[in-house]
């Protein structure tokens, strides 16, 4: 298992020090889930979810406790709310979360401590990259911290969307914001083409589409630059970054081109605006194939 600097030396996974850093309330010390109440459990290859952990029925003695978590306490002859509530209802908003994100499949799940570094030169850039992932969860929503995004570039099956799913499945489970993932073509142009299509069922909700990308507090866009350029996709491009820089939004961007890639495009408008908001690391590591349920291990899925 990949782990940063400050983790190795002190011995932490990443997980346990996200949670040590952002001062995460431990309920138990429950190996599972770190004391936290809640895992990510893979139920087959196909399928997972976030869940609460087993250690949360000591809590309230039930196994199955149903919303809206309350039991009745004759002494007062009213309700009240059951000690495991406030966990379940965390696993419930992270479930919601998770549905509108669209991160695929085969990365849900995924965290930081599931990147594997043993195959990679210290100059891959895999170690930056990762270096900074942990510094943007640890850090986000701080004052003290200027959000700053990634934009990570290499070839293909390098590690870049990997890391992208890992930083948005930590920032859900320890943050629990609205977060996005969004290929470049599949997702963003060609939604936007259909949305011109009468026959289409997302007619007339491209303005909608824009504004949710848009205004999400963290969006990856996999893929940039993969896109056949014109006037139009240009402008889109263009009014995507610029209002995500304008509300100083966080975005990660993974692209096979280099920041530069961009000088010519749009009067170097969109390139101006990558550099302020985005960190650029090159990932220049072997070709980066994951077995992602081979190195999933339980008790990192807190």
């Amino acid at each position: 298992m990949g782990t940063s600097t400050s983790s190795t030396e002190k011995n932490l996974s990443i997980c346990e020090h996200l949670i040590g850093s952002l001062n995460v309330p431990i309920i138990s010390n429950c190996s599972q889930c770190y004391g936290t109440g809640f895992i990510y459990e893979n139920y087959s290859r196909k399928m997972g979810g976030y869940t609460s952990c087993s250690c949360i029925a000591g809590l309230c003695g039930q196994k199955v406790c149903l919303p809206p978590y309350e039991f009745y306490q004759p002494e007062i002859r009213a309700m009240k709310p059951c000690s495991c509530r406030s966990i379940r209802s965390t696993v419930r908003k992270i479930q919601y979360l998770e549905k509108k994100a669209y991160i695929p499949r085969r990365y849900k799940g995924f965290f930081l401590d599931h990147i594997r570094l043993d195959h990679a030169p210290a100059s891959s850039g895999l170690f930056t990259a990762l270096d900074y992932a942990e510094e943007i969860v640890s850090k986000f929503g701080s004052q003290e911290w200027n959000p700053k995004g990634l934009y990570l570039y290499g070839g293909t099956g390098r590690g870049k969307t990997l890391i992208s799913c890992a930083i948005l499945n930590e920032l859900l489970r320890f943050h629990k914001i609205s977060v996005r993932f969004a290929k470049i073509n599949r997702d963003i142009l060609r939604k936007l083409r259909s949305s011109f299509n009468p026959n289409s069922e997302i007619y007339g909700e491209g303005l909608k589409i824009e504004e949710e990308l848009a205004e999400v507090k963290v969006l990856v866009v996999d893929d940039f630059g993969v896109q056949q350029e014109t006037q139009w996709v240009v402008s889109v491009l263009y009014d995507l970054i610029d209002t995500r820089y304008e509300n100083n939004l966080l975005t990660i961007l993974t692209s096979n081109e280099p920041m530069s890639f961009w000088k010519e495009t749009a009067g170097g408008r969109i390139y101006s605006r990558l550099q302020e908001m985005c960190r650029e690391i090159h990932i220049d590591a072997p070709d980066y194939r994951l077995s992602f349920r081979d190195a999933t291990k339980t008790e990192e899925q807190c």
